[in-house]
């Protein structure tokens, strides 16, 4: 989440603000729609030449453990000439043809406070296939707020559910050396002579916490992958006699590795804490951290961002919700760029109080409150954002390689370990991050409409290779318990089978050939 922006950017905003008053909203409608021709037609092009340098980087790999380029070639240029054919599809009916207010996406269903999951009853194998290799990507779960409002009045709790589920042996009352200690959170009453207890909510959460219900939900989760790759399939064993088949990284935040923690008790409930069993969770440094966007490390990422949100079409959405970020902002007393650029505040403000049903807010005195259409419309506002940077406008390729394309990477070089036989005993790797992990590889892939809604918390994006009695391997890809559908005009594959060269192929379009050239680069 973005805390701070330029002045330029502000000056830019203030001056569209001043000529939204003069557009009529079919105006704005147009300009939505004149953006999405050039970033459609900029789509196709951009798709066909990052493939073209993604079949030439391929071709070092050995080609007896890889299917031919050629043959990846014609399967990706196949694809491109599907999107070509489907592109007038694509202008008619994409996202964001209408004002925002009316836009056509279908969030009937949208539940942002808690993913579906795949389950044993739902879940099918692909047929005539054995499942080889498993990669899950999941956001945290529910936590409290990451921006801060002063005078809210709630308290937030995050200390009722045991979190620590592997620092005690269930077979003995001895603790291992690792649970001497238990961390609590301390936030004393505000009594108006010292301190800043007032500036934060009362209980025992601190900022971005994962909560009780939080952690709920990745034991659920957990469970619910036991019961398809263990119980179901038999793809994992009922007791992991190797920690090693698993591999496990997180962020650094403690909300990442709390629920990686959880959804491991879930998989593997009721194990002891002895050295030789014991899960590696591996974390990288938070200088050289891939799993989100690093801007310190990567300073062309704000650049784009920059960019994005202050085009046209962007400040035309912007400008005309411009009434009720006002309303909202003298509700909560806020301002500041977090407030007044963006609507990731008011989202995390309004959807972290609606999660744990603590109501909506209202200001000081209690003469105006937020309602739940005002909560409902900031929740379209957001998935617009959400959608426009990660998907629809035409730097979103660009964004996502500066953003999460060294992590796409990752997964595309184990995917690539698979057909090659290197993986050595690793079957399953969970990596445990956040919206802004999984958001970025969404869009990349060209994810539906409604897929391509704000991951909600404990989303799961999983990535299955299957391997035919013929030895061909296939990628299927669930996204929260369904294979996940692609946006119209993009049937670049079928991610229920897709051929594993045409997917690893198609993902080199977001992997950096230079990052540190491509960071430090103008746009």
């Amino acid at each position: 989440m973005k805390l701070s922006y330029p002045l330029v950017v502000l000056a830019a905003h203030l001056a569209a603000v001043a000529i939204a008053q003069d557009t009529t909203t079919a105006s704005s409608s147009s300009s939505i729609e004149s953006s999405l021709d050039s970033s459609t037609d900029s789509s196709v092009d951009s798709t066909a030449e990052a493939s073209t340098e993604s079949i030439n980087e391929l071709s070092d790999v050995d080609s007896s453990s890889v299917d031919s380029a050629s043959d990846v070639a014609s399967d990706v240029a196949s694809a491109i000439a599907v999107a070509e054919a489907d592109a007038v599809s694509a202008v008619v009916r994409t996202t964001y043809n209408t004002a925002i207010a009316n836009y056509n996406f279908d969030d009937s269903t949208f539940n942002y406070c808690n993913a579906s999951f795949p389950t044993a009853s739902t879940y099918s194998s692909v047929s005539g296939a054995t499942l080889e290799f498993v990669q899950v990507i999941v956001r945290h779960g529910d936590r409290t707020p990451v921006v801060v409002a002063p005078g809210q009045n709630v308290s937030w709790n995050c200390d009722g559910y045991n979190e620590n589920i592997y620092l005690k042996d269930p077979t003995s009352e001895a603790l291992s050396s690792s649970a001497l200690v238990s961390q609590k959170v301390e936030i004393p009453a505000w009594n108006g002579k010292y301190g800043f207890s007032n500036q934060l909510w009362q209980g025992t959460c601190n900022v971005g916490e994962l909560t009780d219900t939080g952690k709920k939900q990745h034991q659920n989760l957990g469970s619910q992958l036991r019961s398809i790759y263990v119980n179901k399939l038999g793809f994992l064993p009922d007791w992991l006699d190797n920690p090693n088949k698993l591999y496990v990284r997180t962020t650094h935040y403690h909300r990442t590795k709390n629920s990686a923690e959880q959804l491991l008790g879930g998989l593997y409930p009721f194990r002891g804490v002895t050295d030789d069993m014991k899960i590696p969770m591996y974390t990288y440094p938070v200088e050289i951290e891939t799993m989100d966007a690093n801007s310190d490390a990567c300073p062309a990422v704000d650049t784009v961002w920059y960019d994005i949100i202050s085009s046209s079409p962007y400040q035309t959405f912007f400008t005309g919700q411009s009434a009720l970020m006002s309303k909202l902002a003298g509700i909560l007393n806020v301002s500041g760029s977090t407030w007044t650029m963006v609507w990731d505040g008011y989202a995390d403000t309004l959807f972290t109080r609606m999660c744990q049903n603590k109501g909506l807010p209202c200001s000081s005195n209690g003469s105006v409150c937020a309602t739940s259409a005002d909560r409902d419309q900031v929740k379209r506002n957001a998935n617009f954002d959400w959608a426009y940077k990660y998907r629809d406008h035409p730097l979103a390729k660009t964004y996502t390689r500066l953003h999460i394309g060294s992590f796409i990477g990752t997964l595309r070089d184990q995917l690539q370990n698979v057909v090659a036989g290197k993986t050595g005993a690793v079957k399953f790797a969970l990596y445990s991050g956040h919206d802004t992990t999984i958001g970025p590889i969404l869009g990349s892939l060209k994810a539906s409409n409604r897929q391509m809604l704000w991951p909600p918390y404990a989303s799961n994006l999983i990535f299955e290779v299957w391997k035919k009695t013929d030895g061909s391997r296939y990628v299927r890809v669930l996204y929260n318990g369904e294979v996940l559908k692609l946006q119209d005009g993009f049937k670049w594959c079928d991610l229920s089978a897709c051929p594993i060269n045409t997917f690893t192929t198609y993902l080199a379009n977001f992997i950096p050939s230079d990052i540190t050239t491509e960071c430090n680069a103008s746009y």
